[in-house]
């Protein structure tokens, strides 16, 4: 797949780019397409058979290219299927660079997996949950004298629009989770809406056109309100954990200008003590020396200190002197919020010596 450029100095160049890349991607999911329509034609005979198991009667068609229509739904009913996980991930990985910090590329292919398990989810619960009931409601209404002729394009259009239905349904959870993680969401705001979650998918459980009894309606509007509760409780577990991570986090805060300059006076104050100005003198005398010997003398000389050799004993440490006079700052300047009672009083530097 063709990358983006990084140096780009115009606009066009830009959005030639842009376009070059979305014409691969499209051609890419053309071509995936067709080989998914091919498959399906391959095994045109016993994915027929599948769909019809719910009917358990024979499908008819009334006109001369019925039969060459049919196969050419069925076909393409199950290239497109199989094509749109390809087709969503190759979206999501065209807009992924304006999300690159939060959508990665191994998060993409861990949300495509999982859009794949669950619209397979959605489809199989529709073709062996909804549909057997639906057809078996709608089976009840039959009048004596009158057979039934269902013809094939109609119970395709029945099986698709269920199928469909609840593979879209069955993205909620993955759809919220995605928000969340680009867009933090407030846990309380959803179980807020959860009401209206409730209307919305009764409401749709009565539009569907297969969905005509209370009790297909009740199995439709099911797993919207169970799947959205899914989702929050994901949502509240994924905050809970980032929250306790936040936690275990240290946290550090720069110093000001005006810090950095009192840590700097009270580290020359440890440096004018006598105890550390005698180790600085013997150190400067000690570097002198070695400066101002000749080199083939140093070369020549076979004793000294080693370099792994221990500390004197009284030398300083200097990361101790670094945290007692960053204790003695911080001690100065609690004194003087508590004598001011007000931190932003320090204005200069001279307030808080």
């Amino acid at each position: 797949m063709r990358k983006r450029t990084k140096a780009v100095q115009t606009d066009g160049q830009v959005l030639m780019d842009h376009i070059r890349e979305l014409r691969t991607r499209i051609i890419v999911c053309a071509v995936v397409l067709i080989i998914s329509g091919i498959i399906g034609y391959i095994f045109y005979s016993p994915i027929l058979e599948w769909l019809r198991s719910p009917l358990g009667t024979n499908l008819y068609y009334s006109t001369p290219a019925g039969s060459f229509n049919f196969v050419i739904k069925v076909v393409s009913m199950v290239g497109i299927l199989a094509a749109v996980p390809f087709v969503i991930f190759q979206l999501i990985m065209f807009v992924q660079p304006v999300f690159k910090e939060r959508l990665s590329t191994a998060r993409v292919m861990t949300y495509t997996i999982l859009s794949i398990l669950l619209a397979v989810t959605g489809a199989l619960f529709a073709f062996y949950v909804i549909l057997p009931g639906a057809l078996k409601f709608f089976a009840g209404f039959q009048i004596a004298g009158l057979s039934a002729l269902i013809d094939a394009n109609n119970y395709l259009n029945f099986v698709t629009n269920a199928m469909v239905t609840f593979i879209v349904v069955f993205q909620i959870p993955l759809l919220m989770v995605i928000i969340d993680h680009i867009k933090p969401i407030s846990p309380s705001k959803l179980l807020k809406a959860e009401k209206w979650v409730v209307l919305g998918g009764l409401l749709v459980s009565l539009l569907v056109p297969f969905a005509l009894d209370v009790t297909t309606s009740l199995l439709i509007a099911s797993p919207i309100i169970i799947l959205y509760n899914v989702s929050v409780a994901i949502i509240m577990i994924r905050h809970a954990v980032a929250h306790h991570k936040k936690a275990e986090r240290p946290v550090t805060v720069p110093l000001g200008k005006e810090e950095i300059m009192l840590n700097n006076h009270f580290i020359s104050d440890f440096v004018e003590t006598p105890m550390f100005a005698h180790v600085a003198a013997s150190e400067a005398t000690a570097s002198s020396h070695i400066n101002s010997t000749p080199i083939h003398i140093v070369k020549g000389q076979r004793t000294g200190i080693p370099l792994h050799a221990k500390p004197l004993p009284g030398a300083v440490n200097i990361e101790r002197l670094r945290a007692e006079a960053k204790a003695q700052r911080e001690q100065k300047i609690a004194e003087r919020v508590a004598r001011y009672n007000h931190p932003t009083s320090f204005r200069l530097i001279n307030d808080i010596r």
